[in-house]
């Protein structure tokens, strides 16, 4: 069945404040759009996919300033709320020498832990081959409604269920409750993405393989555990590829895991995942893999979300350098 999108994507957007200079001894901040969901959204419409995003924002010009990021890159943007008084999430992000980025994120009371299930334009959730979602929005109980009845909705439609855990533990209280919502979201998924400390914290054992299999259901269909600059490893019921990072000089690690993410179901050929074959899925790895590492490059990242040519340009310039 054709679907009006390939990819809706499903959860928070929010405001990345960017150390940009020091005056007089001032740190300066500069406000780009941001938000995991937001990126990967972005991210698959830039390579050139039909994408939309359900989400809530505030009002005003930090609202704007998200929707209007999302517009430039070819998304949908008509199933996000905007509200009349919850003000638009805030994340300051912080480099460490390596550009290794970490988030102090400000969402208490914002718009999108506010979103409500009747909020949620169904017909969209309902019109797409890939419902992405991650946990955060589970951690609210209205947003958790609201994205229970996108998933509910999308599943009965036929489409897939694509999450990325996502977690941020500065602003949960209780690291449990952040575990459980992790679990529910690879419960209900189709394809799954952790980062290789989201999955240790998930499922503590001696190796990747193992804590990927007591993770594993029936449903599943793909799983994908990144690495950071190691690259990443994929896990189908038949196959298990290891892909090495890309070498790169990075100005910031921002949105990497999204554009991986992106590129990952953009390159997934889902109607042939149970049958793919070790080939198929390392190629589709090292395109998610240039990815992220094509976004580490520059500073902010869901208006720097890879095209194709930015992707196969840092697969030939490897390629070339190792022949």
């Amino acid at each position: 069945m054709t679907k009006r999108f390939d990819v809706v994507a499903f959860g928070e957007l929010v405001v990345d404040l960017i150390p940009a200079a020091s005056v007089s001894g001032n740190l300066l901040f500069k406000a780009i759009a941001g938000g995991a969901p937001g990126n990967v959204a972005a991210g698959v419409a830039r390579l050139g996919q039909r994408a939309a995003m359900l989400s809530k924002v505030g009002p005003g010009p930090l609202g704007s300033l998200l929707i209007e990021a999302l517009e430039r890159a070819g998304v949908e943007t008509r199933g996000i709320v905007r509200s009349k008084v919850n003000p638009t999430a805030l994340a300051v992000v912080s480099l460490n020498p390596a550009g290794e980025s970490d988030f102090m994120l400000y969402r208490d009371g914002c718009a999108d832990s506010r979103y409500e299930p009747g909020e949620v334009a169904l017909d969209i959730a309902g019109a797409c081959r890939v419902l992405h979602v991650g946990s955060l929005s589970l951690g609210s109980p209205l947003s958790a409604q609201a994205q229970r009845l996108a998933v509910k909705t999308a599943k009965k439609a036929g489409a897939l269920i694509s999450t990325d855990v996502n977690f941020r533990p500065a602003i949960w209280n209780n690291p449990g409750m952040m575990h459980a919502t992790g679990r529910e979201a690879i419960a209900s998924a189709d394809i799954v993405k952790v980062s290789a400390e989201e999955l240790l914290a998930l499922a503590p054992a001696a190796d990747t393989a193992s804590a990927v299999r007591s993770l594993w259901h029936s449903g599943l269909k793909i799983f994908a555990v990144t690495h950071g600059a190691r690259g990443a490893e994929l896990f189908t019921a038949r196959c298990h590829v290891s892909i090495a990072g890309f070498p790169v000089k990075v100005a910031d690690t921002v949105g990497c895991g999204d554009a991986f993410m992106a590129a990952l179901l953009v390159g997934l050929s889902l109607e042939r995942l149970a049958t793919s074959n070790e080939e198929e899925l390392y190629n589709i790895g090292r395109a998610a893999c240039a990815a992220g590492a094509a976004v580490a490059r520059v500073v902010g990242a869901m208006e720097h979300m890879p095209r194709r040519q930015d992707i196969n340009a840092l697969i030939a310039d490897v390629d070339n350098a190792g022949s």
